[in-house]
């Protein structure tokens, strides 16, 4: 529903935008085609949806963003939707001005050679089993020696260069418990996390405070670059119903 309702009405199920599965526990781990998400059409506004969509998941096993307590689910969603509004809007000028059959398209949708499929996999190695990139050894030999939930709050920083040559050298073909390894000793990013319980009276005494630091790190992440890209992306990859 989010590509109909911010990038183009003729989006259907087999729209070509690959992501993460939001089923943690299913396989494969990078669904080729984004999945409708179920949103309750007899409300009118886009928060209502999102709202009601996140309440509705809290206590199903295995999905979506099962390492985040419940604001930080609700953020992260209305988050992506200050992303994809901007995006929408871009797009609209994008589509105009970009052709399809171009190199810039065709490099875009090469997702093997450009690093988005091994991004996708690695992406959802870390939402699946959070800190497993951290290096911190409490977490990834937990991980080594079998399935632990961990609840992680992940800074917002960019991945180190350095991984990026791992990463395209990784073979991500092979179940979890095949690759879980792999990925601990080869993709370690470092990735900020608080891996402790939260104090919701810590947090509600300093709650002000802290959201006022989140809302300036989001806001670095919604830089013109960022919605751009995501806009030609999508411009490029959409494949659309007749």
């Amino acid at each position: 529903e989010d590509l109909k309702m911010y990038f183009n009405k003729r989006a259907g199920a087999n729209n070509n935008i690959p992501v993460v599965n939001p089923m943690l526990r299913d396989q494969p781990r990078v669904l080729d085609n984004a999945p409708s998400s179920g949103y309750d059409e007899e409300f009118k506004t886009d928060g209502m949806k999102h709202f009601d969509l996140i309440m509705k998941g809290v206590n199903m096993e295995g999905w979506r963003l099962t390492a985040f307590e419940v604001l930080e689910r609700l953020s992260h969603v209305y988050h992506m939707s200050e992303i994809w509004v901007a995006a929408g809007q871009k797009y609209k000028k994008v589509a105009k001005r970009l052709n399809k059959v171009s190199e810039l398209c065709d490099c875009v949708r090469d997702i093997d050679s450009n690093g988005l499929a091994k991004y996708l996999q690695l992406t959802a190695f870390q939402i699946r089993y959070p800190g497993i990139t951290s290096g911190n050894k409490n977490i990834t030999d937990a991980y080594l020696g079998g399935f632990l939930d961990y609840h992680i709050s992940y800074g917002l920083q960019e991945r180190p260069k350095n991984l990026v040559d791992e990463l395209m050298n990784f073979d991500f073909s092979g179940t979890d418990e095949e690759l879980i390894r792999g990925v601990v000793e080869n993709l370690m990013d470092e990735a900020g996390f608080d891996e402790e319980p939260h104090d919701p009276w810590e947090e509600a005494a300093h709650s002000r405070e802290h959201w006022e630091w989140c809302v300036g790190e989001l806001k670095k992440l919604l830089t013109p670059e960022l919605i751009y890209d995501t806009a030609v992306f999508i411009h490029c990859q959409l494949d659309l119903e007749d």
